[in-house]
């Protein structure tokens, strides 16, 4: 068999794409993935296909011509699965190969009779209208795997997917104009399109274990991040604990003694309304106090609510206060609020109270090696066109400048103590929140620390 350029063409590409499949599933044979095996299903049935419809001479025309358009159609189904996979939606979905293959064998063989009845060319048409809704969806699809992993090469790959429905388009548009009806034909215009085709499947072929691996790696960084995460409450809560622990003792202790004090009164009947009324609000009044701390310690600890929501900053930057106000009463640190109104930001809040409760650490724990009485925090939100300023900035020594261009990465800290994790954190933080921070140095001295955050629609 002597073949011209058109099944040439289908000859390597089916060959290739059955070898690319092959290569798929060894490379990633130890990871148990649908997605994988749904890409590497798809791409050997469309390389069968592709072989198929070579030998469509040599075969019954009935059997090679049904046969190649059920493994086509089908192929590309299998490719949108994959992307399924991808979206977490249905992780597993596998659905029956034997149920797919009978419903496209129907389809196809009814093109096959209306070819035979009326006109070869409506069945060119009905085979490309197939294939550019199903390859369109896969783009969509692909734009959806995008949006959740945000992964550039998963973009292009889902503009293939529509540069292939436009191609398999213009093959619609050649029967129309009784320019190139079979596929094998030999008119310029319809070669081309043949190779672009073909083109386009390799190019999605060598993009999809890129960001496969990318995805992986996203997901292992995430894990590492939310153990960190973690860890970090602990850290940060308990570079405060003995300030926690003695404001809480006061407020507790205050309840013990006005109980005590109350009962003594009740058992010697001294009933004075006044003076049990005022216990009675004293009491109610440190109650109140010590379930304020104690609530603020819950919400960042608190993993019942991961997701992002619409909050006001100035309600984090309060909470996270409430916790750190005894530390920075007991090193004599005054701290001034200007906090905006409407300042409402879409973000995970506990996250986001972390990320202050780490720069205020820092600023503390800098403080500590200053010997001044006019130490300050100034802590500033303000509503911007799409997002909101969270400031942070400190009267105290500074990040050395050979410390400042590295202040983020993972190994770097100015504290002898440290383990150059907190600012790293804070950055991956902000980032998986949509945001970003940076560092600036104070002309009069101190350190700076701004932090955009995405904005929501206020709260009606």
């Amino acid at each position: 068999m002597q073949l011209s350029l058109i099944p040439a063409i289908f000859m390597f590409y089916g060959i290739l794409s059955i070898a690319y499949s092959v290569t798929l599933l060894f490379y990633f044979s130890k990871q148990k993935n649908r997605a994988i095996e749904n890409c590497a299903l798809g791409a050997f049935l469309l390389g069968s296909a592709a072989i198929l419809t070579v030998f469509r001479v040599e075969i019954h025309t009935l059997i090679s011509y049904v046969g190649a358009n059920a493994l086509a159609f089908l192929a590309y189904r299998y490719f949108n699965y994959s992307l399924i996979n991808l979206l977490d939606e249905q992780p597993d979905l596998k659905p029956s190969f034997l149920h797919n293959l009978s419903v496209f064998t129907a389809y196809s063989a009814a093109l096959y009779t209306i070819g035979i009845l009326f006109n070869p060319g409506y069945q060119t048409i009905f085979v490309c209208l197939a294939v550019v809704y199903i390859t369109t969806q896969a783009g969509f699809l692909s734009l959806k795997v995008y949006q959740k992993n945000q992964i550039d090469l998963i973009k292009v790959y889902g503009i293939l997917f529509f540069f292939t429905a436009v191609m398999w388009s213009a093959r619609i548009v050649l029967v129309m104009l009784d320019i190139a009806t079979v596929a094998f034909d030999t008119n310029l215009i319809n070669t081309i399109i043949f190779i672009s085709i073909f083109l386009l499947a390799i190019f999605r072929y060598m993009i999809f274990p890129i960001f496969l691996l990318k995805i992986a790696e996203n997901e292992k960084e995430k894990l590492l991040i939310d153990s960190l995460v973690w860890a970090n409450k602990t850290a940060a809560t308990g570079a405060l604990s003995a300030s926690l622990a003695h404001e809480l003792n006061q407020p507790l202790g205050a309840v013990q003694i006005n109980s005590e004090f109350m009962k003594l009164q009740l058992s010697n009947s001294r009933l004075d309304e006044g003076l049990l009324k005022d216990l009675a609000e004293k009491i109610v009044s440190d109650n109140l106090r010590a379930g304020s701390i104690i609530q603020s310690l819950r919400s960042i600890f608190n993993e019942e609510n991961p997701t992002a929501n619409l909050i006001d900053l100035g309600d984090i930057v309060q909470s996270v206060l409430k916790i750190t106000t005894p530390e920075l009463s007991r090193r004599h640190i005054n701290i001034k609020l200007r906090l905006g109104s409407q300042a409402i930001a879409r973000v995970n809040a506990p996250e986001i109270q972390q990320v202050i409760l780490n720069v205020l650490n820092n600023a503390i724990q800098a403080f500590s090696t200053l010997n001044q009485d006019d130490k300050e925090i100034v802590i500033e939100t303000s509503r911007q066109p799409n997002g909101v300023h969270l400031n942070i900035q400190d009267n105290g020594p500074g990040i050395p400048v050979d410390l400042q261009p590295n202040i983020f990465e993972l190994t770097t800290s100015g504290k002898r103590s440290g383990m150059g994790l907190g600012l790293w954190l804070c950055k991956q933080i902000v980032s998986r929140n949509g945001g970003t921070i940076s560092h600036h140095d104070v002309a009069t001295g101190g350190t700076q620390f701004l932090i955009f955050l995405p904005g929501g629609d206020l709260p009606k």
